[in-house]
């Protein structure tokens, strides 16, 4: 008996884990951008969706999304507390700061009702907001990128795994509020932000977690499409819309740094050229 309640417990936890660890394995040795796009893919919350909706309704999953939109919201402000304090803070205090916005907004978010608008409005705010008070750190030099140790990995593992384990088993007791917004808790980038920062110092970790800052919308327009398409078409294909959602903002982003960085190539070629123009 006992063996039949925590098998399924044991098997979220590890999906969950091995996921955020293959995340973080990919996100390192890819560099400060391309690392950032991965973290803010569905990595934690993905899977946790994914289990919810073999328990929860439909209507429950819909909900859920909708609140976990809002509470992108607050991520977005978390991250731009951390990239303005690491530069001037230690790692544990940095990451004790940011996630003041983040903890004020879950629970403010249990008392407001919202629909899809205003969820949506909230991103719309937080994002343009966040990027301009951090737009300085974009001049920051990243450190050479250095996959993680296995302790390190251990530690997101863990953590994200008994994260998302906990709340899809507890989820019919918090309701699709407290359950939205706490799948969706940062544990990726506080344990990325906590390493960079001991490892590289406050100003890399400041630009790593700025290119996250930059890929989240991508994560608000995967968790709006589950919201709005969960009762319509059922949770499983609106998992999967959401995803490819996901991907597809992730893809647009790469491709837009990938343009940028060529641009930037040919601008400085044109001016180390510049004195033999003549």
């Amino acid at each position: 008996m006992l063996v039949d309640t925590l098998l399924p417990l044991l098997v979220k936890v590890l999906a969950t884990a091995a996921t955020v660890v293959a995340a973080s394995v990919a996100a390192e040795r890819a560099g400060p951008v391309v690392g950032g796009i991965i973290v803010a893919l569905p990595v934690s919350a993905g899977p946790g969706y994914v289990f919810l909706a073999r328990q929860a309704s439909d209507a429950f999953i819909a909900r859920s999304a909708l609140y976990t939109l809002a509470i992108t919201a607050a991520t977005a402000l978390f991250l731009a507390v951390y990239v303005r304090v690491a530069p001037r803070l230690g790692a544990v205090a940095s990451v004790a700061v940011a996630l003041v916005p983040w903890l004020a907004g879950a629970v403010a978010l249990q008392w407001i009702a919202l629909s899809w608008w205003s969820a949506l409005a909230l991103n719309l705010v937080a994002f343009p907001l966040a990027i301009v008070l951090t737009r300085d750190s974009a001049a920051i030099e990243a450190a050479l990128p250095r996959v993680a140790s296995a302790r390190d990995l251990l530690l997101r593992a863990v953590l994200a795994g008994s994260l998302v384990a906990t709340v899809v088993e507890i989820s019919n007791l918090i309701g699709p509020r407290l359950t939205g917004s706490t799948v969706t808790f940062p544990v990726m980038l506080t344990t990325l932000g906590l390493i960079m920062h001991h490892r590289y110092g406050g100003r890399a970790a400041a630009r790593a977690l700025r290119g996250a800052l930059l890929a989240m919308p991508g994560f608000s327009a995967c968790a709006l499409t589950l919201h709005l398409l969960a009762e319509r078409l059922g949770a499983p294909a609106a998992l999967v819309a959401a995803l490819g959602v996901s991907l597809a903002a992730s893809g647009v982003l790469l491709l837009y740094a990938r343009l940028a960085g060529r641009r930037r190539n040919a601008a400085d070629n044109m001016v180390s050229l510049a004195p033999f123009a003549d």
